[in-house]
Protein backbone atom coordinates (compact mmCIF):
# COMPACT_ATOMS: atom_id res chain seq x y z
CA UNK A 1 0.00 0.00 0.00
CA UNK A 2 1.22 3.48 -0.80
CA UNK A 3 0.73 6.53 1.31
CA UNK A 4 0.16 10.11 -0.32
CA UNK A 5 3.16 12.03 1.07
CA UNK A 6 2.47 14.06 3.97
CA UNK A 7 3.03 18.28 3.55
CA UNK A 8 4.91 19.54 6.69
CA UNK A 9 5.16 22.83 6.85
CA UNK A 10 7.48 24.84 9.47
CA UNK A 11 6.80 28.53 10.41
CA UNK A 12 9.68 29.81 7.83
CA UNK A 13 7.43 27.84 4.66
CA UNK A 14 4.33 29.55 5.75
CA UNK A 15 5.74 33.09 6.04
CA UNK A 16 7.13 32.48 2.42
CA UNK A 17 4.23 31.33 0.94
CA UNK A 18 2.23 34.35 2.66
CA UNK A 19 5.27 36.92 1.11
CA UNK A 20 4.59 35.24 -2.60
CA UNK A 21 0.98 35.79 -2.18
CA UNK A 22 1.37 39.21 -1.21
CA UNK A 23 4.08 39.74 -4.15
CA UNK A 24 1.50 38.01 -6.84
CA UNK A 25 -0.90 40.55 -5.24
CA UNK A 26 1.15 43.43 -5.99
CA UNK A 27 2.71 42.65 -9.30
CA UNK A 28 -1.37 42.17 -10.17
CA UNK A 29 -2.27 45.26 -8.87
CA UNK A 30 0.71 47.13 -10.63
CA UNK A 31 -0.31 46.00 -13.74
CA UNK A 32 -4.19 46.52 -13.39
CA UNK A 33 -4.40 49.44 -15.26
CA UNK A 34 -3.01 48.58 -17.95
CA UNK A 35 -4.47 45.19 -18.43
CA UNK A 36 -8.11 47.01 -18.02
CA UNK A 37 -7.17 49.55 -20.48
CA UNK A 38 -5.81 46.54 -22.69
CA UNK A 39 -9.46 44.83 -22.12
CA UNK A 40 -11.19 48.05 -23.03
CA UNK A 41 -9.11 48.45 -26.59
CA UNK A 42 -9.80 44.83 -27.56
CA UNK A 43 -13.76 45.06 -26.53
CA UNK A 44 -13.78 48.02 -28.42
CA UNK A 45 -12.21 46.65 -31.68
CA UNK A 46 -14.44 43.62 -31.11
CA UNK A 47 -17.94 45.52 -31.21
CA UNK A 48 -16.25 47.77 -34.00
CA UNK A 49 -15.38 44.66 -36.09
CA UNK A 50 -19.29 42.98 -35.30
CA UNK A 51 -20.65 46.41 -36.51
CA UNK A 52 -18.71 45.92 -39.72
CA UNK A 53 -19.43 42.61 -40.51
CA UNK A 54 -23.28 43.58 -39.94
CA UNK A 55 -23.17 46.24 -42.06
CA UNK A 56 -21.35 44.38 -45.16
CA UNK A 57 -23.96 41.85 -44.80
CA UNK A 58 -26.83 44.47 -44.90
CA UNK A 59 -24.92 45.79 -48.03
CA UNK A 60 -25.37 42.34 -49.60
CA UNK A 61 -21.93 41.52 -49.55
CA UNK A 62 -21.64 37.14 -48.81
CA UNK A 63 -20.96 35.69 -45.62
CA UNK A 64 -18.17 33.71 -47.21
CA UNK A 65 -16.37 36.95 -48.47
CA UNK A 66 -17.08 38.56 -45.28
CA UNK A 67 -15.42 36.01 -43.83
CA UNK A 68 -12.24 35.15 -45.98
CA UNK A 69 -12.20 39.21 -45.38
CA UNK A 70 -11.95 39.04 -41.42
CA UNK A 71 -10.35 35.55 -41.12
CA UNK A 72 -13.77 33.97 -40.07
CA UNK A 73 -15.50 31.25 -40.68
CA UNK A 74 -18.82 31.70 -43.05
CA UNK A 75 -20.43 30.16 -39.60
CA UNK A 76 -19.26 32.68 -37.74
CA UNK A 77 -20.12 35.55 -39.50
CA UNK A 78 -23.44 34.64 -39.79
CA UNK A 79 -23.81 33.96 -36.13
CA UNK A 80 -21.90 37.90 -35.56
CA UNK A 81 -24.74 38.94 -38.07
CA UNK A 82 -27.65 36.89 -36.22
CA UNK A 83 -26.07 38.27 -32.70
CA UNK A 84 -25.70 42.12 -34.51
CA UNK A 85 -29.15 42.30 -35.40
CA UNK A 86 -30.98 40.95 -32.19
CA UNK A 87 -28.35 43.14 -30.21
CA UNK A 88 -29.12 46.53 -32.25
CA UNK A 89 -25.13 47.04 -33.29
CA UNK A 90 -26.16 50.11 -35.66
CA UNK A 91 -27.01 52.03 -32.22
CA UNK A 92 -24.46 52.77 -29.77
CA UNK A 93 -24.55 50.83 -26.77
CA UNK A 94 -24.04 51.77 -22.82
CA UNK A 95 -20.77 49.49 -22.77
CA UNK A 96 -19.26 51.29 -25.81
CA UNK A 97 -19.46 54.56 -24.57
CA UNK A 98 -18.47 54.14 -21.43
CA UNK A 99 -15.29 52.02 -22.92
CA UNK A 100 -14.84 54.85 -24.91
CA UNK A 101 -14.78 57.66 -22.21
CA UNK A 102 -12.23 54.89 -20.73
CA UNK A 103 -9.99 54.83 -23.25
CA UNK A 104 -9.97 58.74 -23.72
CA UNK A 105 -12.36 58.95 -26.89
CA UNK A 106 -14.40 60.48 -24.65
CA UNK A 107 -14.18 63.06 -21.95
CA UNK A 108 -16.46 62.24 -18.73
CA UNK A 109 -18.91 65.01 -19.46
CA UNK A 110 -19.56 63.37 -23.06
CA UNK A 111 -20.10 60.37 -21.87
CA UNK A 112 -22.61 61.56 -19.53
CA UNK A 113 -24.51 63.49 -22.10
CA UNK A 114 -24.43 60.58 -23.95
CA UNK A 115 -25.50 57.99 -21.58
CA UNK A 116 -28.41 59.78 -20.45
CA UNK A 117 -29.39 61.03 -24.03
CA UNK A 118 -29.80 57.50 -24.81
CA UNK A 119 -33.59 57.08 -26.63
CA UNK A 120 -33.89 53.80 -24.85
CA UNK A 121 -32.52 51.23 -22.46
CA UNK A 122 -31.80 48.29 -24.30
CA UNK A 123 -34.41 45.41 -23.04
CA UNK A 124 -33.27 42.03 -22.26
CA UNK A 125 -32.82 40.11 -25.74
CA UNK A 126 -32.84 36.29 -26.50
CA UNK A 127 -30.58 35.38 -29.51
CA UNK A 128 -32.50 32.46 -31.61
CA UNK A 129 -28.24 31.14 -31.75
CA UNK A 130 -26.67 32.35 -28.32
CA UNK A 131 -29.92 32.66 -26.10
CA UNK A 132 -29.85 35.64 -23.72
CA UNK A 133 -27.21 38.28 -24.33
CA UNK A 134 -25.97 40.81 -21.78
CA UNK A 135 -28.42 42.05 -19.88
CA UNK A 136 -30.61 45.61 -20.11
CA UNK A 137 -28.91 48.72 -19.86
CA UNK A 138 -29.18 49.41 -15.98
CA UNK A 139 -27.28 45.63 -15.83
CA UNK A 140 -24.32 46.65 -18.54
CA UNK A 141 -23.55 50.02 -16.35
CA UNK A 142 -23.58 48.13 -12.87
CA UNK A 143 -21.42 45.45 -14.33
CA UNK A 144 -19.24 48.72 -15.60
CA UNK A 145 -19.19 49.82 -12.56
CA UNK A 146 -18.09 46.48 -10.80
CA UNK A 147 -15.67 46.19 -13.44
CA UNK A 148 -14.13 49.86 -12.83
CA UNK A 149 -15.14 51.01 -15.90
CA UNK A 150 -17.83 53.75 -14.15
CA UNK A 151 -17.76 54.92 -10.95
CA UNK A 152 -20.70 54.52 -8.77
CA UNK A 153 -21.23 58.69 -8.37
CA UNK A 154 -21.16 58.15 -12.34
CA UNK A 155 -23.76 55.95 -12.94
CA UNK A 156 -25.56 57.65 -10.30
CA UNK A 157 -25.69 60.73 -12.32
CA UNK A 158 -26.69 58.72 -15.57
CA UNK A 159 -29.60 57.29 -13.65
CA UNK A 160 -30.67 60.82 -12.29
CA UNK A 161 -30.48 62.36 -15.97
CA UNK A 162 -32.56 59.25 -17.13
CA UNK A 163 -35.51 59.71 -14.73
Amino acid sequence: MTSSPVLIQDESTRSLVAEEEAMSALTVAAHEPSLRLSYARARLAEIDRMRQVYLASLDGVPQRDIAAAVHLSQASVHRMVVRARASGIERESVEEVVLKRFVGQFSTEQMLERLASMESWVPRVVDPVDGVLPGDSRADLDSLCEDGMISEDEVDQVLDARE
